[in-house]
Parts: C-alpha cells; structure tokens; sequence
C-alpha cells in the first residue's frame, strides 16, 4: 500500500504536467481574497515628495539656533500649505510657511516644527510664529522614497491579496491586477439513498450533506465548487456526469461514494468503462482512502461516502491539488501537541479527529471519542487531525502526537 506521502507525490507529480495555472487581469475594487500571478516591485517612491507629519511651520533650522522661551525667535509667514496643494515660494532667511500634515515641504526648508510648540501672532499686516527652541535639521520630516523606494520589491507572485496588500496596490495605481483564475472544480454524489435538501426526506434516505462540507473545503483551497448534482448507483448514470464535465472543461472531478467494492460501488466501474489512466487506488491512509485517475486532462478523484472518509480524503489529498491550481501552495498546517488522554491503535496509519488549545505556552490536543466514519458531529467539535502512524500504537497521556490544523 501506498503511504500517505508516497501517494501525495504521485499527484504533485504529476500536477504539474496535468495542469497549467490560468491567469486574469481583474479591477484592483475586486481583487482582495485573490492570489497574485506576478512578482510586484515598486515602480514609484512613496511619497514621492518631501512631505510634512505635522501641522506646524517649514522654516531654516539656522534661524532657530539658539532659540529658547528667554530668547524665542520671530519669524514672519510668508505662506500656507494643504495637503495636496504645494507653494512656489522660497523660504528666506526670517520667514517660515504654514504646512499642514500631508503638504509638501516648501523649498527650501529643512525641517518643520509643530503648531502646538509655537504661538501665532499679528506682525504689522502679516501673521508671524514665535518659536521658543531650536528646530533640529529633517525634524517631522517625511522623506521622498521613506515609505516605499523605486525598485523596492513588495510581494511574491502567489501572494493573496489581503487589505494591507490592497492598499499598497492602489497607492502603486496598479489597476487592474493579475491574479489566477480560481479554478472550477466539479463535485457529485452517488447513492440511491440520497435526496436533496429540499427533498422530502423517506425512511432509510439521508441527505446529501457531503456535497456541502466538501464544496466548502474546496472554497478554502481557492476553488470554485460546481455543483454535478446526485447520482443513482448506475454505471451509465456516473458516465453521463463525467461527460458533462469534461464539455464543463473542469480540471478536476470529486466523487464522493461507490468507492467500495460492493454491488452498488459504481464509480471504479465507471472509469474503467472511461479507460482512465489510474495513478493509485491503494493508499493506506485510513479512513478514507481515495483512488484517483486521470484522462484527456481532467483529474478524476473517487472519496468515500462516509463522512469522515471523504473529508479526511479531501483534506489531505485534495486540498493541497486545489490550492496548486489556484496559485497558491496551502496545505494543512502540522504541529505537535501533547495528549490529554491515551489513544490505542493497531493497524494502517490513520487520523483522529482532536482539538488542540494552548495554555501557557503549552499546546494540549484531546482526541474525540466518537470516530465512526459516518458521524458528523465530531468534525464540527475539531480543529485539527491526530496522526497515528501504522502498526501497534499505545500513546499514553502527555505523550506528544503530530496534529495537522484544519482550515
């Protein structure tokens, strides 16, 4: 059997030579959440001008020397500043200009002191500013290129652009901005047992809760999930949705149950009847060892109908493809904890549901008791996945475990 991150490489394998990473321009208004496709490097200063921090006063740091609440200087205002607006006089040696936080520093000046050190008053038909202490050389001076410098390098193609990102990009005018394409990615589930959600529910039916959970975790990787509906447990039935598919052009097609080797586990059938190239049936992850096939540039992967076993499935081999296709390269984060309670297994390497929680420093992770493959409740109580490792295992209390985060 293939272990866990032996079958993991077949797939990035041969990701790359299945797929090629779309890319789209979109308007930066509608870019947040999206990955980036190009490495982004300044092609500005930011500010581009010497500009003040403060409102106060532009003068000659020389005029102030030796200035002091016994001996303040005068200086006469000769003009004022807004942010956005700038002067075209010239600082001479007795005179200072009004700036407010933003403006450009006059020409001339070399450095600004704040309003509120200073008093205001009538100098004959001018105004004037008393200053009571000298004013050191770039005080409350912003530098052109202080923030950002031309040709700096900001971010790395794969990034996802988050509100810090945004606001860069739009001081950069970079509009609009070059992302991946989220890829599409198609998802069905067999069963005659199955309903919709809207479907009134008979006796021995379930709902189709995997197309949900699964649908989401596809949107976490960066996907966008298409929605191929139920399918009854017929072989024709399953080849008519991976016909649909392929017209869809989707890279990517995730069933969820027929996986077995029962009566009515059709999907197998089905993409042999297709004459798939298979790249593994035989992982020995438990539970939920998916078997994944590849034709005419689609991959085609089968997740159990269990619950546990599909998200389990979904998690570790297909989030990781997912994210691929969307520029990025996520994988559920690892750590290690240090167990509550003991954990007994024999048998292929497998995962546990389990929350982890740090408390002074210290992360603590607690396994759940109801692992059944078909419960759902324990996986909304979860934030992280118990590695097991194969063969015998008895992990007493504060024995330290490998945990993998959830999303």
């Amino acid at each position: 059997m293939l272990s866990l991150e032996n079958a993991k490489d077949i797939l990035f394998r041969n990701e790359s030579s299945m797929f090629s990473k779309m890319v789209e321009l979109v308007p930066l208004w509608e870019a947040g959440g999206r990955v980036l496709a190009v490495d982004i490097s300044a092609h500005k200063n930011v500010p581009t001008f010497n500009r003040s921090r403060v409102d106060g006063y532009a003068v000659l740091s020389g005029d102030t020397c030796g200035a002091s609440a016994d001996n303040p200087v005068t200086l006469r205002i000769i003009d004022r500043i807004i942010a956005g607006l700038y002067s075209t006089k010239r600082l001479l040696p007795g005179t200072a200009i009004k700036v407010f936080s933003g403006a450009p520093l006059p020409l001339q000046a070399d450095c600004i002191i704040k309003q509120e050190e200073t008093e205001e008053i009538a100098l004959g038909s001018d105004l004037g500013v008393i200053i009571k202490r000298p004013v050191l050389i770039g005080e409350n001076i912003s530098l052109k290129g202080g923030d950002i410098s031309a040709g700096e390098f900001l971010f790395f193609r794969g990034s996802t652009l988050t509100p810090a990102h945004m606001g860069i990009l739009a001081t950069m005018g970079i509009d609009p901005v070059p992302v991946y394409v989220r890829p599409k990615i198609g998802i069905f589930s067999t069963g005659n047992e199955l309903v919709d959600l809207h479907d009134r529910l008979q006796y021995g039916q379930l709902r189709s809760s995997n197309l949900y959970t699964l649908a989401e975790i596809i949107r976490q990787a960066g996907g966008i999930p298409v929605n191929l509906g139920l399918v009854r447990d017929r072989v024709d039935d399953v080849l008519e949705i991976y016909e649909k598919a392929y017209r869809l052009k989707l890279p990517v097609v995730i069933s969820t149950g027929g996986t077995a080797s029962g009566d009515y586990d059709v999907i197998k059938d089905a993409l042999q009847a297709k004459k798939c190239t298979n790249l593994f049936d035989n992982s020995s992850l438990r539970p939920g060892a998916p078997f994944v096939s590849f034709l005419k540039g689609q991959l085609l992967i089968g997740l159990s109908g269990n619950p546990a076993g599909a998200i389990f499935a979904m998690l570790l081999f297909v989030f990781p493809i997912i994210s691929r296709l969307a520029g990025t390269d996520k994988q559920l984060p690892d750590g290690r904890g240090q167990l509550t309670k003991p954990i007994s297994h024999h048998g292929s390497q497998c995962f546990l549901w389990g929350r982890y929680e740090e408390r002074e420093g210290v992360c603590y992770v607690t396994p759940f008791e109801n692992h059944f493959c078909s419960v759902i409740k324990t996986h909304a109580k979860s934030n992280c996945l118990i590695e097991v490792p194969d063969g015998t295992v008895n992990f007493a209390a504060n024995d330290i475990v490998s945990i993998k985060k959830l999303p």
